[in-house]
């Protein structure tokens, strides 16, 4: 695998929702705080996910038990992976989606989904290993202010939806620039380290850990669920494929590390939990996930967020040895 090299030229991609104030920027720290003193422990807890919510046959809560199927473990989570919360649901706060803090020059990058991304267009914040029933200042690594979002143009949902079963899933990637915290931090000071963005090198891995954060239906207790299994093509894409139990909606955006370590402050991502069908099967059963696997696109796209520009939208699709 190589990792991934930031380059003083970026060409591909981007949706922006407005400018990002560095971190030190004394605003940023006041939009932290403003949004601190939204976000309340009840407020967190209430949110509701908007992604689409996969159900096992067995009906919501009871997946089907078959021989053989891994299963997620639920658990405290990473300082690296956190989740989404947005004051643009239909009940008022809305809980969407996953993401993990990459590590760049900006130390203000966080990974997660096209198809969660598309949508974010109220207030967002991004919590670091959220914590259910803890306010802002009680969340083990503070809370960020979302500031920018960057999407492939490219990737045209169907319409009605924010997901795609076409070509263009192969783009359900985005990134976030978020403010410094309600405390001045940047996004990286505050949880110490970052995910290394890694081109995939191949859809075929032997250990791939998954983490994210399933909604409330399946989930009362808003924990973390994480997963490692071997990964394989999913066939006539540039996506990979892996089974394992647990993950409903909301996970959507959770980093594919191939070096995962519980609370480790560095790692190896090489996909987004995203893809056909916004990263399910037909089914949508809780059991089958598939991630857009990183290649060129995926890396010009990180360098215009890092850059904090407006690239051209017209850049035909990269190729990268080894994902065609």
């Amino acid at each position: 695998m190589s990792a991934y090299r930031i380059r003083g030229t970026a060409v591909a991609v981007a949706m922006v929702c407005g400018a990002a104030p560095s971190p030190s920027d004394p605003a940023a720290g006041r939009e932290a705080r403003q949004a601190a003193r939204f976000w309340t422990a009840q407020r967190m807890a209430d949110a509701r996910p908007l992604d689409a919510a996969r159900v096992a046959p067995g009906g919501p809560g009871r997946p089907v038990a078959a021989a053989g199927r891994p299963q997620g473990t639920m658990f405290g989570g990473s300082r690296l992976i956190g989740t989404f919360f947005g004051s643009d649901g239909p009940g008022g706060t809305t809980w969407r989606c996953t993401g993990s803090v990459i590590d760049t020059p900006a130390r203000d990058i966080v990974l997660t989904a096209a198809h969660c991304a598309l949508n974010m267009k109220g207030d967002y914040v991004f919590v670091p290993k959220f914590v259910k029933g803890a306010g802002p200042d009680r969340q083990p690594y503070g809370i960020f202010h979302v500031q920018r979002i960057f999407i492939d143009p490219r990737y045209v949902p169907d319409r009605g939806s924010t997901t795609t079963k076409k070509r263009a899933s192969d783009l359900d990637t985005a990134f976030a620039r978020v403010s410094a915290d309600q405390r001045g931090r940047s996004l990286q000071d505050a949880v110490g380290g970052g995910l290394t963005f890694t081109r995939a090198n191949g859809y075929t891995h032997r250990n791939v850990t998954v983490v994210g954060y399933p909604s409330y239906r399946h989930n009362s207790a808003g924990r973390a669920v994480k997963c490692t299994v071997p990964t394989r093509q999913l066939p006539g894409y540039r996506q990979m494929s892996m089974t394992c139990g647990g993950y409903y909606g909301g996970v959507s955006g959770s980093p594919w590390i191939t070096d995962y370590k519980d609370d480790a402050r560095t790692g190896h991502v090489i996909g987004d939990l995203g893809g056909y069908n916004g990263g399910g099967n037909d089914a949508n059963v809780d059991y089958i996930s598939y991630a857009p696997a990183f290649g060129d696109d995926a890396a010009h796209l990180l360098a215009d967020a890092v850059a904090n520009q407006d690239p051209s939208s017209d850049a035909p699709p990269r190729r990268t040895p080894g994902v065609r």
